[in-house]
């Protein structure tokens, strides 16, 4: 096994791969990123200023491959025999900018940009009255279940629900297709998404925004420093791609608790820092962090999990208006009492505001039964939505904040 794998691989996927002239083991479907991490490379590219970074922070992770500059090191995935060489952000662009394609056009009822627990919620509620089509920007859909292997608020087990979701789905769905922009056209909107060098436009008559949340970080020195992590990178690495941080594991931030469970399903140890850190110190990698108290912690991978906030954009984008109330999360559009943030554009999920895989799931149903009845037809509004308040408890009540 590589350095950082949890356990062994395909043998029949492995693959030869190079980085800075040294020979690597590399896994066929594997991101740059994570295959490097595996054979325990952490520094991959270098910032504008020329500072150390790694690939599971913030900031983007250029590689020259093959000769070939700027490609994305989270996006790429390996090869056998690829040629991988670090270069710095402000290298002259671009080389690698792919081909033009064409555009496909479509019509549908509905569109879903995401397809966590909310997206594929809306998409089942609705799937059998309407044409529905979803957008998800990752490789596979519910992949935010797909990072996670603590169960739900159902009991369920997150990749067992999200099997059991997905085998139901009969939709027109679209992987690594991130969705561009929303654009109201008379009583449509146009809906514009990237897949690969392809352009895809739809014309739709509703929208779901499902695009869930984005980790929160920490303010410290040297906090993009190689060996520095933000808790979905972890989740990822852990559940998606079998392999672990480090070996010294530390853990630090409002949202350790539930970080931790994920460590110990994985037999993982870690320390936690419970003081604000004020440093991350090394000479190529993190080695060692410094808390507000002068307590030196050595390490060789730092996690940062402060939780996540509403991903807005997209919200912000169709006209939303924009409100504020830490309790929910930070930042979240406004709504009518129907997850309606504008007319036509409904909300649900992380994007709405920050809870549970299965409550997400729960407000994308609502939302779907909420667009079934505008077009006409019977739904389980009240069943589902007596099932989603019960679920959320004493958040409801701060619910009435965001009701436009």
């Amino acid at each position: 096994m590589r350095p950082l794998d949890l356990y062994e691989k395909d043998s029949s996927k492995k693959v030869t791969i190079y980085f800075e002239g040294k020979s690597l083991e590399a896994y066929e479907g594997e991101p740059i990123h994570v295959a490097l991490l595996a054979n325990g490379i952490k520094w991959i590219t270098l910032s504008g200023h020329g500072r150390k970074r790694g690939a599971f922070t913030f900031g983007p992770v250029l590689v020259t491959v093959n000769g070939v500059r700027n490609y994305d090191g989270r996006k790429t995935k390996v090869w056998d025999g690829m040629k991988i060489e670090m270069q710095s952000y402000m290298e002259p662009l671009p080389e690698h900018l792919g081909e033009m394609g064409k555009v496909e056009r479509y019509y549908t009822d509905v569109v879903i940009v995401g397809s966590g627990a909310a997206g594929l919620g809306a998409a089942l509620e609705m799937q059998d009255s309407l044409d529905v089509m979803i957008f998800e920007e990752k490789g596979r859909l519910g992949w935010g279940l797909l990072k996670r292997s603590v169960p739900l608020s159902n009991s369920k087990k997150p990749k067992e629900f999200r099997k059991e979701l997905v085998e139901r789905l009969r939709v027109k769905a679209f992987t690594r297709t991130p969705v561009l922009g929303v654009f109201r056209d008379g009583d449509y909107f146009i809906v514009v998404a990237n897949k690969e060098k392809d352009l895809i436009e739809v014309t739709a008559k509703r929208v779901v925004v499902s695009t869930g949340g984005i980790a929160k970080f920490a303010l410290f020195e040297n906090n993009e420093m190689p060996g520095v992590f933000r808790e979905d990178f972890v989740l990822e690495l852990l559940n998606i791609w079998g392999v672990k941080p480090g070996n010294k594991i530390t853990l630090y931030g409002s949202n350790s608790q539930n970080i931790a469970r994920e460590f110990e399903n994985h037999g993982l140890n870690y320390i936690l820092i419970e003081n604000p850190i004020v440093r991350a110190e090394g000479k190529n990698e993190v080695e060692r962090v410094v808390d507000a108290k002068g307590n030196v912690y050595e390490t060789d991978a730092l996690i940062i999990a402060e939780g996540y906030r509403p991903d807005i954009h997209l919200a912000q984008q169709v006209g939303a208006e924009i409100t504020y109330v830490e309790d929910l999360g930070g930042y979240l559009p406004l709504r009518n009492k129907r997850n309606e943030i504008v007319d036509g554009v409904y909300i649900a999920g992380n994007a709405s505001w920050i809870k549970g895989s299965y409550e997400n799931y729960l407000e994308g149903r609502l939302v779907g039964a909420y667009i079934l009845e505008e077009f006409g037809f019977k739904s389980n509004v009240d069943q589902i939505k007596e099932e989603f308040l019960k679920k959320i408890g004493n958040k409801a009540s701060l619910l009435e904040e965001v009701i436009l």
